[in-house]
Parts: structure tokens; sequence; C-alpha cells
């Protein structure tokens, strides 16, 4: 075994073959809606829309097929310069994908693609962005655009963290303007990539991170867009692994979670990670040793909810979405500024 070379090489072997495999015209598959964080009964678009109208009396007005995270997430997690030709090939069918979920004209990208009526968000910009710097895919004129953008979410007077939706005001009726901490850390991490940096210090960065602060020291919690408190560590440690403010509570958040039990091979990969990014001692070996293990013949990780939408208990999550997690937790990388 080389100095690069994990004992889990084909355990990612495995998984970047079924990733591959899954690949069709418009890319990776998009994640199931379920009603149930375990996602154990996924439901096609319509079959989600119908129960949640008999349910809880709301009409999406569509139904949620086609999401485009994942994509964004897979460019995100999927290493730059990789060797196999499976990742290779991967990283250029996401990157085509998630071209697909940018805005018309403005510098923003959406869960759902252009047309769908769900309005385009600064949590999917974020990680669309991230993703697609990590792979060379974007100038740093086109990072200021993108930061920039995320910045001017203030409608009106608001000294609050940077919100999910563009289009929420001071005044919008009976719920006021959308905030969520993993969306806040996902934001801070893009904000701080070359280019994107120049746009700070900046009032709204700052009551960002302060947002993600105060939800470090909190109970240990889902939020408003992900059920699981896994989510929010994994995003609060990556984020600290570029913004110094947050590195100690992240850490100490993470040490005291890492080496308690994972309900999901999803969740393990994100206390995996979560571990790496701060740094924190625990026996990230034995964790990764658990996750390489409850990998299916298939060579995927089993499907469980990840992110889900704020108004009514709509999960999402697959098998492609939790083995992109899985791979990257099974290579480690280094940290930047470690």
């Amino acid at each position: 075994m080389s100095a690069d070379e994990t004992p889990w090489e084909a355990a990612v072997g495995r998984g970047l073959a079924f990733l591959h495999g899954a690949l069709g015209p418009d890319g990776l598959p998009s994640a199931r809606p379920g009603l149930d964080p375990e996602l154990r009964a996924p439901l096609t678009g319509a079959d989600a829309r119908r129960r949640l109208l008999v349910t809880h009396g709301v009409d999406l007005g569509f139904d949620p097929d086609r999401e485009g995270f994942s994509a964004q997430w897979g460019l995100a997690l999927l290493r730059p310069d990789g060797e196999r030709a499976e990742e290779r090939e991967l990283v250029a069918a996401l990157a085509r994908q998630v071209g697909r979920y940018g805005h018309p004209w403005r510098p923003r990208y959406g869960l759902f693609p252009p047309g769908v009526p769900f309005p385009a968000d600064t949590d999917s910009t974020a990680v669309a962005v991230s993703g697609l710097a990590r792979h060379g895919l974007l100038t740093p004129d086109q990072l200021s655009d993108y930061a920039r953008e995320l910045l001017d979410t203030q409608i009106g007077r608001d000294d609050g963290p940077i919100p999910n939706y563009w289009e929420d005001t001071d005044q919008t009726a009976s719920r006021g303007r959308r905030y969520d901490a993993v969306t806040a850390a996902n934001i801070l991490f893009t904000l701080q990539l070359p280019g994107a940096a120049g746009m700070l210090p900046h009032p709204a960065a700052e009551a960002t991170l302060r947002y993600v602060q105060q939800h470090l020291t909190g109970p240990r919690t889902g939020t408003r867009y992900y059920a699981s408190p896994e989510a929010f560590l994994h995003a609060a440690a990556r984020a600290s692994t570029v913004v110094p403010a947050l590195a100690a509570p992240a850490r100490r958040a993470v040490e005291h979670v890492t080496t308690q039990f994972a309900e999901t091979s999803l969740e393990l990969a994100l206390l995996v990670l979560a571990g790496e990014y701060t740094g924190a001692t625990a026996d990230l070996p034995g964790l990764r040793g658990r996750l390489a293990a409850a990998q299916l013949p298939d060579g995927s990780w089993p499907a469980a909810g990840y992110f889900r939408t704020g108004s009514v208990p709509l999960h999402f999550g697959s098998p492609h979405l939790t083995t992109l997690f899985a791979v990257r937790a099974l290579r480690p990388e280094t940290p930047p500024g470690r």
C-alpha cells in the first residue's frame, strides 16, 4: 500500500464505480423525498406531493423531483485531481448537471431547476459555488460576483444573518425571514474562497458567523432545513477550516459527539468528516472502519434523509448522496489552513 493509499481504498473504488454506473443523460439520479428522516419509504415526487396535500393540506405547486443539491454536493466532495477515470467522468458530468440549476440572469443557484416555482436559495448557491471552485471552474471575478450576491440579502433593515432566500423580507407574512445554521456555515465557507473573500469583512458575514457560533454552543438539535444534528456539525466543522473564529468551538462540539452512535451511514460519514476537519481527538480509523463495513454489495451506502423542506416534513436523500459523503469520508484530506 503506497503512502497515499488507505485501508479503505477498495471500498472507495466500489463506491465510485456505483456512482459512475448510475450516471444517466441528466447526471446522477435525484434524491428521493420521504416523510421520515430515515427515508424508510422513499416516494416519487408526484406521490410526495399528493401525500402532503392529503396529510397536511399543503400543495407544493410542483412535483419535488429533479433536485440539484446532490449534484452540487458531489462537486464539493469529489477530488479535483482524481486518478480514477470514473471520478474524472463523474466530475465532468456533475459540472454539467450543476450548470442546469443556475439562475438565468443572476449569480444564484437553486435546489430545483429554473422554471420550477421554487426560488433560488443561498444554501444551494454556496454549495454549488464551492464545488465549482474546488474544480477550478470559476474565475476570481465570478467568485466575487457570487459573494456579493450572497451578501446582498439585506432587503430593508436587518442586522441578522444571511437568510435562505433573497425573496424574504422583514414584512413576510406570518413567518419573517428564514434562517438555518447549516446554510449559514456553508455560506461562511464559500465566502472565504479566493476571490470571494475580497468582499470581506462585511456586516452580513459577521452576523452570520455569530449565528453559527450561537448554534455551536446551544443544544444539539437539527435545524430548519436539516433534521440531523450531524449535518450541522459537519457544516460548522467544514467552515472552521477557513474561519479561525470557529475552530475552537467546532472542535469542542465535535469531540463531544464523535464517539457516540450514529444511526445511519450518512450520519456516520458526516461525523467522520467533522472529526477530520476539526482535528478532534476521536477514533477516526475506527469510525471509518464502521463506515466501510456498512457498504452494500453494489458499492453504495444506504439512503437517509439529508435535507428537508422547512414548512412541511419532506426529507430528501438517496444512496447516491450517501455514497458521495461516504467516499469522501474514507479518503482523508488535509483541510485548508492545517
